[in-house]
């Protein structure tokens, strides 16, 4: 078995680090303790930034608009954006938002990917969910008792 990674991998990698070492790691000093509506603007920037790269939406099949990438690619890409507290909303990667993206690209119906699947793949809208059960309150998933 080959644990070699691809070259266009490794290429890949070098840009997303690149990009948060020079472009977010700076920032984080002077963005860091103030609220994110003040910072919205900056890292609206840097998103804007981010498309013109070609690196928006690692995880997204790029017939939807995003790079395409396998679970283990997207895996080392996301150990890059890590490095820095905004790297996951700047490149349109963060939690709950890409895998809401992915259900809707799966099961969403075609009024749903208009409505919602569209804005969250342009970065304009957020996600979110919820659950709760009347013995275990809260936003666990583990905790879930539900089966269907």
């Amino acid at each position: 078995m080959d644990f070699s990674i691809p070259a266009s991998t490794v290429e890949l990698l070098q840009r997303v680090r690149e990009f948060i070492q020079v472009e977010l790691i700076p920032l984080e000093r002077a963005l860091s303790g103030r609220r994110f509506l003040e910072i919205l603007p900056e890292l609206m920037a840097k998103r804007e930034l981010v498309k013109q790269l070609g690196l928006w939406l690692p995880q997204i099949p790029s017939e939807y608009g995003g790079v395409g990438l396998g679970f283990l690619d997207y895996a080392m890409v996301c150990e890059q954006l890590a490095r820095s507290p905004y790297g996951n909303f700047v490149f349109n990667a963060q939690a709950p938002d890409a895998g809401n993206m992915e259900i809707l690209i799966e099961f969403g119906s075609q009024q749903q990917q208009r409505r919602w699947l569209r804005p969250l793949l342009d970065g304009k809208i957020r996600s979110c969910f919820s659950m709760t059960e009347p013995d275990r309150p809260g936003s666990n998933p583990v905790w879930m008792e539900t089966t269907a």
